[in-house]
């Protein structure tokens, strides 16, 4: 409890938003293989893990040069969290918080910057299917449940994911 009381206390890290280049693509992969490792480790066995990240990894390339935002969030001018917003739809692609900061606010500092661009991009809801680990984070930012699933990746993996949704307009 004691070391919970002193993480709170500490200063919360100085964090600034920007779009992704193409260019450090492999660095954010690198980011994101390491968030699934840790935070999906008591949700998804390695074959499920490897399976999203390889979901990834084939498609954000691509996916950082459009029609997706990418927003990537440093600390003192590293990347330490990823998001990608699809505005068309108000869909929430992703969002990894890297394992090495993880439980510091980084997430939901990054996901307050995804809402507000969705609203400026005239999204009534944003919702997405969340990992089973992050239920609990989007629950409290205010996202509900709105149907379960289970994703079908390559090589037949079954990833189960629950989909959350929150209304941006009030």
């Amino acid at each position: 409890m004691r070391g919970r009381q002193r993480l709170s206390r500490e200063r919360a890290p100085e964090l600034s938003l920007r779009p992704a280049g193409f260019d450090e693509v492999p660095q954010l992969l690198r980011l994101i293989e390491r968030a699934i490792a840790h935070g999906c480790r008591h949700h998804y066995d390695r074959t499920q893990r490897r399976a999203v990240f390889l979901g990834y990894a084939s498609n954000l390339f691509v996916d950082v040069v459009r029609p997706f935002d990418t927003i990537v969030a440093e600390i003192e001018g590293q990347p330490a969290a990823v998001a990608q917003l699809d505005a068309r739809t108000g869909t929430l692609r992703a969002l990894f918080v890297d394992a090495a900061v993880q439980g510091r606010g980084i997430g939901r500092a990054l996901l307050a910057a995804v809402e507000e661009r969705a609203r400026a991009a005239g999204c009534a809801h944003l919702r997405g299917a969340m990992s089973l680990n992050a239920v609990s984070f989007y629950q409290a930012a205010g996202f509900r449940p709105c149907r379960g699933h289970t994703r079908l990746l390559g090589a037949g993996v079954r990833i189960p994911v629950t989909w959350l949704e929150k209304p941006l307009r009030q």
